[in-house]
């Protein structure tokens, strides 16, 4: 009985470790680190660390969808927070300009868009006349 709880504490270490661990693969410092070396020693760390990244992605999501699938709401809570870490680390590595909350916020109209956050910027005023500073003459035209 002592190793099946051992086990159990091990499956719930690495689910709550693994996305909080591939978030960290995806710092900013260590991929402008790799991405300016050009040695192939370097290259293959990289190669490395994605797969790593990927192992662990894909062990968090297996895991967390496992603890969801559980009756009790504790393990349900450490699986969608398994999961979530794990949809943030891959947004994070492969699809950096995807913000499906800023573009659903600008459709909804509750979060206005700038010109220099993402999405599309603001161009035109309500009345239908542009507002000068957009590239589109200059601002006495109307």
């Amino acid at each position: 009985m002592e190793s099946l709880a051992y086990l159990v504490v091990i499956i719930f270490m690495v689910t709550i470790f693994s996305g909080p661990f591939a978030i960290a693969l995806t710092a900013d410092r260590l991929v402008k680190f790799l991405n300016t070396k050009e040695s192939v020693i370097w290259a293959i760390v990289n190669v490395i660390r994605k797969i790593v990244h990927l192992l662990t992605i894909t062990i968090g999501v297996l895991l967390g969808m496992s603890l969801i699938s559980m009756g009790v709401t504790g393990p349900k809570l450490i699986g969608a927070y398994a999961i979530v870490c794990a949809y943030i680390a891959l947004r994070r590595e492969y699809f950096p300009d995807f913000h499906l909350l800023a573009t659903i916020g600008n459709k909804l109209g509750l979060r206005k868009v700038g010109p220099g956050d993402h999405g599309p910027k603001l161009k035109w005023k309500k009345n239908g006349r542009s507002s000068g500073d957009d590239g589109h003459g200059p601002g006495g035209q109307h």
